[in-house]
């Protein structure tokens, strides 16, 4: 634009000044206009050139701006697709590790349940005994009763010939008083004997119910002798109690069997004192476990509370214990304890060899507490937790994997509130 304002200038200067200076100058002037077109035309094909180059290079710049992309975007889909493929390799991998944690957690179970399987079977086979002794003393208490029949009607036989005597007493009064003083004799003996088998009859009945009572409810144990066999009953809220012990298997393997019946013994039973006092019913021994339950076979409300203050009574008699078995040289013991609160079912089943048990998710859940916990600490579920948290101060300790059930919410109860 400026070259041609500079064009149209030069030109009307040129024909002002061939207005001035005649005619003289017209063709000079023609020649400059020439040479200013000539010019002005290289000038336009020039700017056309620079045009035509400009486009060529922005078409070229777009191209490979495209290509660029095109690589760019590639490369970012291979590494994507190489991030998914070392992700699944990777998950793989986490799989493998698993099972082989797996595999080495089952080999232990199945080492410690090997060495552990004599004490067991020798446990079983006592408490075997003491049901089939049981069974013997119902049966016995059962001819004891038609013993007692046989007495009651002999007792009626005899009042019968009494009173025929009386009869004869009318016909014959000398002799009466004889028979009358025989039959007197012979009523004191027999009222004797009846007195004496009533006395067995009601030592062998108790008897029989305390050896029940070891191994059933006493309300079980009514059902039981009232109908000959009892009914499961479910429970909508019961706690579980599990106690293990810690490294079991090695300390065992340091004991001759003797050493190692003592010395559960003794643990068990300061247990067993304790949930006495409380009225939780406890279930069985298994091996090296104790497992209790509140709440089961008579209902409660406050079973949680109480199982809860009874595995912190249990934490003070192992303390107790591995004072006094320090003292004297004996082995010692620390227990994992677990507690669960949720619904089971309860009862006896069989018809024989009877023993109390208890069913459910509640049972396995409170045997993962127990897994899941620390040496000579209680651990307990969210659910129980919630139940409990007025009463007992407690540790969270989030949530924590637990075998076949996940993620779980765990704490550790420290004391009971004042």
């Amino acid at each position: 634009m400026n070259d041609k304002l500079l064009m149209c200038f030069l030109l009307f200067s040129a024909l002002a000044l061939q207005a001035q200076t005649g005619k003289q100058d017209v063709e000079e002037m023609r020649k400059l206009q020439k040479q200013m077109q000539e010019e002005n035309k290289m000038i336009q094909q020039q700017q056309e050139w620079n045009t035509q180059n400009s486009q060529q290079e922005i078409v070229k710049l777009k191209t490979e701006s495209n290509t660029a992309k095109q690589e760019a975007a590639k490369a970012k889909s291979d590494a994507a697709k190489a991030k998914a493929e070392l992700e699944v390799k990777k998950k793989e991998l986490e799989e493998t590790l698993s099972k082989i944690d797996s595999a080495k957690s089952r080999l232990a179970e199945t080492e410690a349940a090997l060495q552990t399987s004599e004490m067991i079977i020798k446990r079983t086979l006592e408490e075997k005994q003491r049901q089939e002794d049981s069974i013997t003393i119902l049966k016995k208490e059962q001819e004891l009763a038609q013993v007692q029949a046989k007495a009651d009607d002999l007792e009626k036989k005899n009042l019968r010939q009494k009173n025929n005597l009386y009869i004869s007493v009318a016909a014959v009064a000398l002799l009466l008083t004889s028979i009358i003083g025989m039959l007197f004799i012979q009523r004191q003996k027999t009222l004797r004997e009846l007195a004496e088998k009533n006395k067995i009859i009601a030592e062998e009945k108790k008897r029989s119910d305390e050896l029940l009572l070891n191994i059933l409810p006493a309300e079980v144990m009514h059902e039981l002798k009232a109908s000959g066999k009892t009914q499961a009953r479910n429970y909508a809220k019961a706690t579980v109690l599990f106690a293990d012990i810690k490294d079991f298997t090695t300390i065992s393997e340091q004991l001759t069997p003797e050493e190692l019946i003592e010395a559960l013994d003794t643990y068990f039973e300061r247990f067993d004192k304790v949930i006495e006092k409380y009225d939780i019913e406890k279930i069985k021994t298994i091996g090296d476990a104790y497992v209790c339950a509140g709440g089961v076979p008579t209902k409660s409300e406050n079973n949680p509370d109480v199982v809860v203050k009874a595995a912190l009574e249990f934490i003070d008699e192992i303390n107790k214990l591995k004072a006094e078995r320090t003292k004297s040289g004996l082995p010692t013991f620390e227990f994992r304890m677990g507690i669960h609160t949720g619904q089971l079912v309860a009862g006896v089943i069989g018809i024989r060899k009877f023993a109390y048990d208890i069913w459910g998710d509640t049972v396995n859940m409170a045997a993962r507490m127990q897994q899941s916990g620390e040496p000579n600490k209680v651990n307990i579920s969210g659910s129980t937790y919630a139940l409990v948290k007025d009463k007992f101060s407690c540790v969270y300790r989030g949530k924590i994997e637990a075998k076949n059930k996940g993620e779980i919410e765990m704490y550790f109860v420290e004391k009971e509130l004042a």
